[in-house]
């Protein structure tokens, strides 16, 4: 017998419902940031491959305290998810088995992938900017803020080897004109980035290999 999925976006946080069981707030949990999931990559899609996508996360600390997460991988005319929480501690016991049929699995996910009810004006400036973009080997999380008039700050993580933050130029009158010369800039040499850098392994000194002479190097 399958499961079937229901994905929606509620207060800025992806809730994921098998068979109506909200299994993103279980245990007081929340759902993850639709910029983890649903963007610049869709995680929910299920290929031939094994996949990974946080489904619930600690609600003040997010995925690096808690998460549980759903390793996907489609099977057939199914969709398997197997999910738990991560680290040390989890217990076997505490994983669940879900099976989904495929084509009512992929129209949920595609649904819910269309859907940009959500977003807010940097989310959707990081969308444009970011989707289908190649970015330097390693980076796995990519986030996108306006932090002053005229420029937006897109943010890369190497997981636990690096931050980096891009300051671009935006002009909000514009969206999509700018959205495409910073998709420009950042297409282009990571070396000629305005950049900033801070290593998540303390004391160490070196930057990414492939950052630029002028990136600034920024310690906490």
């Amino acid at each position: 017998m399958t499961s079937v999925l229901s994905l929606s976006v509620e207060d800025l946080r992806v809730i994921v419902r098998i068979d109506g069981e909200d299994v993103s707030r279980a245990d007081g949990h929340a759902g993850p940031d639709p910029w983890q999931v649903l963007v610049p990559v869709n995680r929910f899609v299920a290929t031939g491959e094994t996949t990974t996508a946080t489904i619930a996360r600690c609600p003040s600390c997010g995925p690096g305290c808690f998460s549980v997460r759903a390793q996907i991988r489609r099977e057939g005319a199914a969709v398997r998810w197997e999910w738990g929480p991560t680290g040390a501690a989890a217990l076997v016991t505490e994983r669940r088995t879900a099976l989904f049929d495929a084509v009512a699995y992929d129209a949920e996910v595609a649904r819910a992938g269309a859907e940009r009810g959500w977003e807010t004006a940097a989310l959707r400036a990081g969308r444009l900017i970011l989707v289908d973009l190649a970015l330097p080997p390693g980076i796995e999380s990519v986030r996108v803020y306006a932090r002053q008039a005229g420029t937006i700050e897109v943010e890369l993580v190497e997981p636990d080897e690096y931050q980096i933050w891009v300051t671009l130029p935006w002009d909000e009158a514009r969206p999509d004109g700018s959205a495409a010369e910073a998709r420009a800039v950042l297409a282009g040499p990571a070396a000629d980035w305005t950049a900033k850098w801070h290593s998540i392994q303390g004391g160490r000194e070196e930057p990414p290999a492939y950052a630029g002479p002028a990136w600034e190097h920024l310690e906490f």
